[in-house]
C-alpha cells in the first residue's frame, strides 16, 4: 500500500523477506564450507596459552571420526594434537550393519584405548563405537567440531567431501539442526606412508 508517497509493506511481506535473506545466507555458508574446506596442514600449531582462542578451545568437545580399522601411530599423533588443544575429544568409530569388517568396530575400539593407555597424556580422550549417524551422537555430547584425519587433501579429498557434503546437509535435512563445522586434519608426514590398509596387510 502506497500512503502519502511512502510504500507501505505488509508485516507479512517483510517476514517472509527477511526468513528467505537468512535462508539464502545459511546456504551460502554452507555451500562455502564444502567448496572451500577447513584443513589444518602439518606442523599443526597450537593458539598462544593464554589466548581467547586456548580458553574457548579448552572448553570444547571435539569429535575425531574415522574407521581406525586398525588404529596406527598416525592416527595416535592426531589424537595427541587434538588431546592437547581441546578441552574432550571423542574418537567416533562408526559402524555399518550391513558391512562385515575383518577387524569389528568393537576390538578396533579397544585397541585404540589401549594405545592411548599405553602413551599417556591423553586422559581428555574417550572412544567410542557409534550405530547410526556420527554427527547425531555428536549432538547428544555437545560437540562443537567435526574432525577428520586424512593424509592429505590431493589423495584423500574426493571420498572426504562426500562424507563432508552428508554431515553439512544430513542435520539439516534429517534433523532441522544447523551442522557443525567439519576440519580436516592432514597427517604428520612422517607417517603418511603408513594406513589402516598396510597395517592389516
Amino acid at each position: 500500500m502506497i500512503s502519502g508517497g511512502i510504500i507501505d509493506y505488509h508485516p507479512l511481506l517483510l517476514g517472509c523477506a527477511a526468513a528467505l535473506l537468512i535462508m539464502a545466507a545459511a546456504i551460502s555458508i554452507l555451500i562455502f564450507r564444502v567448496i572451500f574446506p577447513t584443513i589444518i596442514t602439518h606442523p599443526w600449531r597450537l593458539p598462544p596459552k593464554d589466548s581467547q582462542r586456548s580458553k574457548l578451545d579448552k572448553k570444547s568437545t571435539v569429535v575425531l571420526a574415522g574407521s581406525f580399522n586398525p588404529p596406527h601411530l598416525g592416527h595416535l599423533v592426531m589424537i595427541r594434537y587434538l588431546a592437547e588443544r581441546y578441552g574432550r575429544v571423542i574418537c567416533c568409530i562408526g559402524v555399518n550393519p550391513n558391512k562385515q569388517y575383518e577387524v569389528t568396530p568393537q576390538s578396533r575400539a579397544e585397541i585404540l584405548r589401549e594405545m592411548l593407555n599405553y602413551d599417556g597424556g591423553c586422559n581428555n580422550v574417550t572412544v567410542e563405537v557409534v550405530s547410526g549417524y556420527i554427527w547425531r551422537f555428536a549432538r547428544t555430547q555437545n560437540a562443537s567440531l567435526f574432525f577428520r584425519g586424512i593424509r592429505t587433501w590431493d589423495a584423500d579429498g574426493g571420498d572426504e567431501r562426500t562424507l563432508q557434503i552428508l554431515n553439512t546437509w544430513g542435520p539439516l535435512i534429517l534433523g532441522w539442526i544447523w551442522p557443525m563445522k567439519t576440519i580436516f586434519l592432514e597427517g604428520d608426514p612422517q607417517y603418511r606412508h603408513v594406513s589402516s590398509t598396510l597395517v592389516r596387510q
